[in-house]
């Protein structure tokens, strides 16, 4: 079974489904290296996004504003925090931005700004020019001048679903309004902490992460990496 498809016929179901689910508990030892302790919060079922002790997907995409191509199999010394989202979003991104905003300035207030990466992946590459997340970095409060948060953009929609949805399995679907560039979409929310070594420690669900315990797992990962 694809574990990392989830969308089709019932999207809307789909997407429900996985709402309620968190990082959770493993029935079986991890695949590979980590150092965090396993989560207590069980996800149920079989999740169709990275968990604890999984491999992140191995890509490279474009930083826009940068100019740059970021290849996450390159971060071999540094801790990343991922997520996906659209700078359009009119409700779950917003908090789920700023959130990952703010844990960004605390890496930087704690002096671990330089082993800890930050990379928000866009699935609307149609919309989410330079300029336009450069709006989006002014709105949720990114330091950009510190060097260390990505937005990544795919080149097409093709490689957005290939990134996002089959490898990253962040379920997303467009939902067409009025047709032409008015549109949204349905997403799920996941935000992943992994190591240096290109593993899950923690996959975060929700619009609203909490911003000490992330910070408080990503102080706690490089400490004992």
């Amino acid at each position: 079974m694809n574990r990392r498809h989830i969308l089709g016929a019932g999207v809307t179901t789909g997407l429900s489904a996985l709402a309620g689910c968190l990082t959770g508990a493993l029935e079986s030892e991890p695949d590979g290296e980590v150092v965090l302790d396993a989560p207590d919060e069980d996800v149920g079922g079989d999740p169709s996004y990275p968990t604890y002790g999984e491999p992140f997907p191995e890509f490279a995409l474009t930083d826009p504003l940068t100019e740059s191509t970021v290849d996450v199999a390159d971060f071999d010394e540094e801790s990343f925090l991922a997520t996906a989202f659209y700078a359009e979003c009119p409700a779950e991104c917003i908090p789920l931005m700023t959130a990952m905003a703010a844990v960004q300035s605390r890496t930087i207030d704690k002096e671990i700004d330089d082993r800890t990466r930050f990379l928000a992946i866009t699935f609307d590459p149609e919309r989410d020019t330079p300029e336009r997340l450069e709006d989006h970095a002014d709105m949720v409060h990114v330091d950009l001048e510190a060097g260390n948060w990505h937005y990544l953009r795919p080149e097409d929609d093709d490689e957005a679903r290939e990134v996002v949805d089959n490898s990253m399995g962040i379920a997303y679907e467009r939902d067409e309004l009025d047709g032409g560039d008015n549109y949204d979409f349905l997403h799920i929310t996941v935000t992943y902490l992994v190591n240096p070594a290109g593993y899950v420690e923690r996959a975060y669900r929700g619009e609203d992460p909490d911003i000490d315990k992330i910070t408080d797992d990503i102080e706690t990962l490089l400490e004992r990496w």
